[in-house]
């Protein structure tokens, strides 16, 4: 049997918004310390749905799932709106906020989420919180309330493909690698 693989459906973030991110998460550095756990930059993604643990054998019926909630869809632009703390408490994770004008990440999503069903794939059904995590918690602890950084300078993100990312978890953190990607016409 064939060891499963944890997968997420997700959205990568380009050069331009991982600069501004990674000044982001420098400016809250000194204040937080080691209170927080970082995320390396390389690891920035906009999550559009969590997978979690799936079979091998998953791998072509999610891209089935993907390509058809693809069919249809151009590709739409997202924007980074304010650093935030995911669940508004001290033990939620620091994450850049994305927004979604268009909708269409949302519209996006639905679709997916009936052709995963449909194909009775196992998903994490929590609503869409468009967001890039910065930081979490590290503890029990919380991480103490800091001024947030402004997001300025990042341009419109064009999400033009939607990636299926295996993470495997390491002793020094996640590693994360591109199975596929499914272009948005």
């Amino acid at each position: 049997m064939s060891k499963p693989l944890r997968l997420f459906v997700g959205i990568g973030v380009g050069d331009a918004w991982t600069a501004v991110l990674r000044a982001a998460a420098d400016h809250l550095r000194a204040p937080l310390g080691s209170a927080a756990r970082w995320v390396r930059p390389e690891l920035y993604h906009v999550t559009v749905v969590f997978l979690g643990d799936q079979p091998p054998s998953a791998i072509p019926v999610i891209g089935e799932a993907l390509a058809e909630a693809a069919t249809g869809a151009a590709p739409f632009a997202l924007r980074l709106t304010a650093v935030k703390r995911l669940g508004g408490h001290e033990h939620g994770a620091l994450v850049a906020a994305v927004a979604d004008a268009s909708g269409d990440l949302r519209s996006y999503r639905r679709r997916l989420d009936a052709g995963l069903q449909a194909r009775g794939v196992a998903f994490d059904s929590k609503p869409l919180v468009p967001h890039i995590t910065l930081a979490r918690p590290r503890g029990r602890g919380g991480l103490p309330s800091v001024p947030v950084p402004v997001l300025t300078g990042a341009p419109p993100l064009l999400a033009a493909r939607i990636d299926v990312v295996q993470s495997t978890v390491l002793p020094g953190g996640p590693v994360y690698t591109t199975l596929f990607s499914v272009p948005l016409a």
